[in-house]
């Protein structure tokens, strides 16, 4: 059966697949589905930096069926923020689903390496991780994902993408009343987009607040100051930055999908 096309949907949505991977650190654009019971697939290759420069993954992979209601894509980029809300950050699991065996280990080569993700049963979530270990990489290598499946449990596939590429960015400085422009250092295709988080906590609360962006990963565009002033106002006791390039692939597989997702984030988490 063909992976159904989702239907667009203009809100900025957030599906966490693991406190392990830290999933897009709540900013993602999304696709919507009907809450109906599906075959699903998620691996996450997340940039992680270690204090000597180097950077390191721990990819993670889930297999289940179950309902989602969005899931990230790269592809919708509204080029557009959206109002303040609550900060929340990601939680583990995806609810009420039914994990299913993959196979012994589910393989991710990066840049021609292979590592092989080791079947982990905790906390009733069946995932398919290196515990507290990470490798080596370089962001933007390719990357192969070869499932081999389970009699009764998620059929066997092999999928190719790409990995988010490094960027830098120029920092944003706060300026009530005035329009914010947003550089970076742009992607070299099409197939990403740059989600920007940004977080603040005003004076006389301890609320974290959150305003979310999502750009074409262009490297240029701008945030109109109705948007952005709570953020560059003065008197907040704290205000920070998270910006992240999403990398997504998604593919049909038996019933539902599959879905690769990549991110490099600033600040990059350490392993």
């Amino acid at each position: 059966m063909p992976f159904p096309r989702p239907p667009l949907r203009s809100r900025l949505g957030l599906l966490a697949v693991g406190a392990a991977t830290a999933f897009i650190a709540a900013c993602d654009t999304s696709s919507s589905f009907s809450p109906d019971d599906r075959l699903w697939s998620f691996v996450t290759i997340n940039a992680l930096r270690n204090d000597a420069g180097e950077h390191r993954t721990a990819p993670t992979a889930y297999f289940f069926r179950g309902a989602v209601s969005s899931i990230p894509n790269a592809a919708i980029k509204p080029d557009s923020c959206f109002p303040i809300e609550p900060f929340v950050a990601p939680t583990p699991g995806f609810g009420n689903v039914t994990y299913l065996d993959a196979g012994a280990a589910v393989t991710t080569t990066i840049g021609g390496v292979a590592t092989e993700l080791p079947r982990v049963q905790a906390s009733g979530t069946l995932s398919y991780n290196l515990g507290t270990a990470s490798v080596a990489y370089t962001p933007g290598d390719s990357v192969v994902i070869t499932a081999p499946g389970a009699a009764g449990g998620y059929p066997g596939f092999t999928a190719r993408g790409k990995t988010a590429e490094a960027f830098t960015m120029t920092p944003l400085v706060p300026a009530v009343g005035a329009t914010l422009p947003v550089r970076w250092s742009a992607a070299s295709d099409n197939n990403s987009a740059l989600i920007l988080s940004l977080q603040f906590v005003p004076q006389n609360t301890t609320q974290r607040l959150e305003i979310r962006c999502a750009f074409a990963d262009d490297g240029v565009d701008s945030i109109p100051s109705r948007f952005h002033d709570l953020w560059s106002n003065p008197s907040n006791s704290s205000r920070t930055v998270v910006a992240t390039r999403l990398r997504t692939l998604i593919a049909g597989v038996g019933d539902g999908g599959f879905e690769l997702i990549s991110t490099y984030a600033l600040p990059t988490p350490t392993p």
